[in-house]
């Protein structure tokens, strides 16, 4: 994750991500086998297991001259819908030393807007621990212009599916900076995902967005190459 805002381009932390490559079927996309394991009842403990091993990686990170790195970690629907969902957070926080303030939580729009009084409620029991909360895949739901100030969300993340003609379609432009905008008012920050070129870089500059995530930084990367470049 990339801070454009200051007059220079810094890494402002990561983005947990989980990768399958198994030996016997080999690289299994988290498109094919997330769903399966929420099918399956398996995404709490290897949800438990991601959230444990980011919080542990980033206390590392802020202990090595990074103290303002946070890491991001996605949950899904059936973590955030589990009874105790406050108590791992809170577990894995304490467990790990992990500062609340380096912890950013992403929730999709559509679960957030799927059942609008709890997840407010659950919500606002993590961010009473200190923890940040993201909206990711913002645009891509079903009305979220309505919801955003109900929900207690420190970061709005665009889709990149308005990012990829982002240089030429004004839409795409007029969209990000009405979301740019609208975020400032209500005091919550803005991350465009999906940025590969150059141009579609030069489009976001002069925009109120903070954050940018996508190829032309980066492309997902092993913890160990991540940390030999941002963490020297």
């Amino acid at each position: 994750m990339i801070d454009i805002q200051g007059g220079r381009d810094v890494c402002a932390g990561a983005e947990a991500l989980i990768r399958w490559n198994s030996a016997k079927l080999g690289f299994i996309s988290p498109a094919e086998f997330i769903p399966l394991a929420e099918y399956l009842g398996l995404i709490n403990p290897i949800g438990n297991y991601v959230l444990t091993e980011a919080c542990t990686r980033c206390k590392r990170w802020n202990e090595s001259g990074y103290p303002n790195y946070k890491v991001n970690v996605n949950l899904s629907v059936v973590q955030l819908l589990q009874p105790d969902i406050v108590e791992t957070v809170e577990k894995a926080l304490a467990d790990t030393g992990l500062s609340p303030k380096n912890l950013t939580l992403e929730v999709t729009e559509s679960l957030a807007i799927n059942d609008m009084e709890r997840m407010k409620e659950i919500l606002n029991r993590i961010k009473s621990l200190g923890v940040s909360l993201a909206l990711d895949d913002f645009g891509t739901g079903y009305s979220s212009l309505n919801h955003i100030r109900e929900i207690p969300i420190d970061v709005i993340k665009v889709d990149q599916s308005f990012v990829k003609d982002l240089a030429e379609d004004a839409y795409s432009q007029s969209f990000i900076k009405m979301v740019a905008e609208l975020a400032e008012t209500i005091g919550v920050s803005v991350c465009v995902e999906g940025i590969e070129t150059p141009e579609q870089f030069r489009v976001l500059q002069g925009m109120k967005v903070k954050y940018i995530q996508g190829y032309y930084f980066d492309r997902p990367m092993e913890r160990h190459a991540f940390e030999a470049k941002y963490v020297k």
